[in-house]
């Protein structure tokens, strides 16, 4: 893969700027021996670990939101919405944040500004909890007062005194477990009305089994089209090697070591593969702690053996040699079985 397939698979933007090593943090002794060298370790190891990677589907949904938020500000009477599901692990929330982040409340003289209103479901949803949230969220100091009809009222004036553009629910798929085909039509009716009424549009966010929720309302449904989905990754063709090639050639670049690492090697990366299952989030944590065990230990990169050390302590502690994508003798397979880490992902 060329340096300019590699650049437009991948862009990233560390939240802090890394030290080049370790010993960039801090070149003087200090008293308190190693305790402060694990504590300087644990900063580098965490400020790479904050970084955000922008892989294409990433940066894809990123896009639908911009372009459902543009088009919410026309206040049509049936906004435009977007769904986006994801597996465990692939992105979501990570992506609300970074949305939300780019439209943060502002204080005016008479009122609070809150562009976008971004809120996680509580495990056990109803209507009349998240109700309260989105009323804390939007400031309102009796939020727990009132019916689930009052406060949806309530929801309605602040949203629109609050200035909001968007809102994002994420953990949506709470709503469908454990519920029935009656109480999630009725969640489908109450959000409708809340977007008909006041004509934002609404991001939702949440496993793929959260479609269920669209599928018991037709008019509600038609108000979420297009949708988007932040997929795991594969490697069963060429371009889905490439594209996570290209996260782990990102992570390596801003990785605060002197070497090039394993994570670029053509056979280590189909074995980080089957150490995450493609999951982004685990990849972080496999490289993360390869981080801390090289910096711990002196090493000036993360090699193979770094990185069985790693997948241990993070992805799979009781595994045994065969089973360690990183050992010699680990035949290529997913670990998705009963008892195995990825039990329960396709």
């Amino acid at each position: 893969m060329n340096a300019n397939t590699a650049s437009t698979i991948t862009s990233f933007n560390p939240i802090y700027r890394l030290p080049h090593n370790l010993f960039d943090l801090d070149p003087a002794p200090s008293p308190n021996g190693d305790d402060a060298d694990e504590e300087r370790i644990e900063t580098v190891v965490m400020n790479f670990r904050s970084s955000l990677i922008r892989h294409s589907e990433f940066q894809c949904a990123l896009k639908a939101m911009e372009r459902c938020h543009r088009r919410g500000r026309y206040r049509f009477d049936e906004p435009d919405c977007l769904l986006i599901t994801a597996e465990s692990g692939c992105g979501k929330s990570t992506l609300r944040k970074e949305y939300a982040k780019r439209f943060p409340r502002s204080e005016g003289d008479e009122r609070t500004f809150i562009p976008v209103l971004d809120l996680e479901l509580p495990s056990q949803p109803t209507i009349k909890n998240v109700a309260e949230r989105m009323l804390i969220k939007l400031g309102d100091p009796m939020a727990e007062k009132g019916s689930g009809e009052g406060k949806t009222e309530r929801i309605k004036t602040l949203m629109q005194a609050c200035g909001v553009e968007l809102v994002i629910l994420d953990e949506f798929q709470h709503f469908v477990d454990r519920s029935s085909e009656k109480v999630e039509y009725k969640v489908a009716d109450w959000l409708k009305s809340l977007i008909n009424d006041s004509k934002v549009p609404f991001v939702l966010m949440g496993l793929p089994r959260c479609r269920r929720i669209l599928e018991v309302n037709e008019q509600l449904r038609r108000r979420f089209l297009p949708k988007a989905v932040l997929r795991r990754f594969c490697i069963n063709r060429q371009r889905e090697i490439q594209q996570f090639a290209g996260v782990l050639k990102g992570m390596e670049r801003i990785l605060p070591l002197n070497a090039p690492t394993a994570l670029t090697d053509k056979a280590v990366i189909r074995r980080i593969y089957y150490a995450t299952h493609g999951v982004i989030d685990h990849a972080m944590k496999l490289v993360s702690e390869g981080l801390n065990i090289a910096l711990s230990e002196h090493h000036s990169t993360i090699d193979q053996e770094i990185l069985r050390k790693a997948f241990e302590r993070v992805i799979w502690e009781e595994v045994s040699d065969k089973d360690n994508p990183f050992h010699p003798s680990f035949t290529e397979r997913h670990l998705n079985g009963a008892g195995e880490p990825f039990n329960g992902y396709h």
